[in-house]
């Protein structure tokens, strides 16, 4: 028997990094070696976290406390690139069964990402996820805002009713981006940035995965302009955290 099909199927565009990928000590390990190619100390994942903003040459010179010089930037990108291609992709434990979960119960996912379009589509590849996406989206232009991606991402699909589509990441960029573009967000805290940040994104927070697609399916007529959706909804007291 086919899995029952949902009264209000809703459109999943997942992030990769932080979100489907469990690759935040990966990415502290790749932006120390730039940092120690420039002559900088390294940085621990909690600095990391707690810093991390985007465009990503303003996260590094935030870590310096100086702006990053343009030879320094340039060397940054060749390290980081080079980190990235020799890495294989650490999917989230049961992001795979998730996506499937989703898939089953009619909802239709895609994936945007601001990592470069050709590095993003050599890893999807190789954790064989992409039959699950629509659409997949990297970054083609430097410094593409996340907002402007994801504009661009909801038009390729065909400007599916914005009502319906839910932006899950980890950052407070992902949450911006959703409502500039008038879609949801829902944050996860297993990624990037640290709670306390995400709680000031005005978008709701859980601690999983499959706590954020089960309130991005249950909630399909909440955007992320309105208020926050307590913690205390997946069984989290929010004044442990003020």
């Amino acid at each position: 028997m086919s899995p029952a099909q949902p009264v209000h199927p809703v459109h999943i565009v997942w992030d990769w990094n932080g979100t489907l990928l469990d690759d935040l000590d990966r990415m502290v390990d790749a932006v120390n070696r730039c940092r120690e190619a420039i002559g900088e100390p390294r940085v621990d994942v909690a600095t990391y976290r707690q810093e991390h903003c985007l465009p990503i040459r303003l996260f590094h010179g935030r870590l310096c406390g100086r702006p990053v010089t343009d030879s320094e930037w340039a060397t940054v990108q060749r390290i980081f690139a080079e980190r990235m291609a020799a890495r294989l992709p650490p999917v989230r434990t049961g992001a795979a069964a998730l996506l499937l979960r989703m898939a089953e119960q009619g909802h239709t996912q895609s994936l945007l990402s601001l990592t470069a379009d050709a590095q993003l589509r050599r890893e999807v590849a190789q954790t064989h996820l992409d039959i699950f996406f629509r659409r997949i989206d990297g970054r083609h232009e430097p410094s593409t805002p996340k907002s402007e991606a994801l504009r661009s991402h909801l038009a390729a699909l065909g400007e599916p009713e914005r009502r319906r589509v839910v932006l899950i990441g980890d950052t407070t960029d992902d949450a911006e981006a959703a409502r500039t573009c008038g879609v949801r967000a829902v944050l996860h805290t297993g990624g990037f940035e640290p709670l306390e940040k995400l709680r000031t994104a005005g978008a709701p927070v859980v601690d999983s995965l499959t706590a954020a697609a089960q309130l991005a399916v249950e909630h399909p007529s909440r955007t992320s302009e309105q208020p926050t959706i307590p913690d205390v909804v997946l069984g989290r007291s929010t004044r442990r955290h003020r």
